[in-house]
């Protein structure tokens, strides 16, 4: 049960700016641009890197598609010379719950509150030829600063790879809160990871 129901943000996903981001990459310059994906065909472009990134890690990729209109979710998705070169989800905590439901609802229920908000992170893709230093870190910037003004989020949760846990540990200040489970969703071990938004700080 989710501890309080959330009233949608009709067209929230239009309050942030993209975010443009520029470092130095084999000896010129990348411009990456961060916002949301707004028509269909971007959210195909983001779901078409997640699901190609899945699959190189062997996970399961038939959950990964096209998602409905939901005013409690949003794509964001970095650009460069127009592909879609990362991305994640961000959701919001809903009378729907959240994915990690599925795995850690006993988790997740001990820790809402009426008065906090949860964000989940979910559906990271990074093309290894368009990476760059600091790309992923002001991917989660960008969503972070989503989910504290569009969400009104209080805290962050997701569920990760075991093996990728220890990087947002030491880089972003997450604790593991859920002990290691299979996720069936991609057919892949996971643990979930937990951090209030204020206490978060990206290395």
């Amino acid at each position: 049960m989710v501890g309080q129901m959330m009233r949608p943000l009709d067209g929230g996903r239009r309050l942030i700016p993209s975010l443009a981001y520029t470092s130095r990459r084999d000896g010129y310059q990348d411009g990456y641009n961060i916002c949301p994906a707004q028509t269909p065909v971007h959210s195909g472009m983001a779901s078409k890197l997640v699901r190609r990134m899945y699959a190189w890690r062997g996970y399961d990729t038939e959950s990964i598609g096209y998602q409905e209109e939901d005013a409690n979710r949003v794509t964001l998705a970095a650009w460069l010379a127009g592909e879609v070169v990362a991305t994640l989800t961000l959701g919001r905590d809903s009378a729907a719950g959240l994915l990690a439901d599925a795995l850690y609802s006993k988790e997740l229920d001990s820790l809402r509150h009426p008065d906090r908000v949860f964000c989940e992170v979910s559906r990271l893709a990074v093309a290894p030829d368009y990476s760059a230093p600091g790309l992923l870190t002001t991917l989660f910037q960008a969503a972070l600063r989503y989910g504290k003004e569009v969400f009104a989020a209080s805290d962050a949760v997701m569920e990760v790879n075991p093996r990728h846990a220890r990087y947002y540990q030491s880089r972003m200040g997450f604790t593991q809160i859920g002990a290691l489970r299979q996720c069936e969703r991609v057919s892949a071990p996971a643990v979930l990871m937990h951090q209030t938004l204020g206490g978060i700080i990206i290395a």
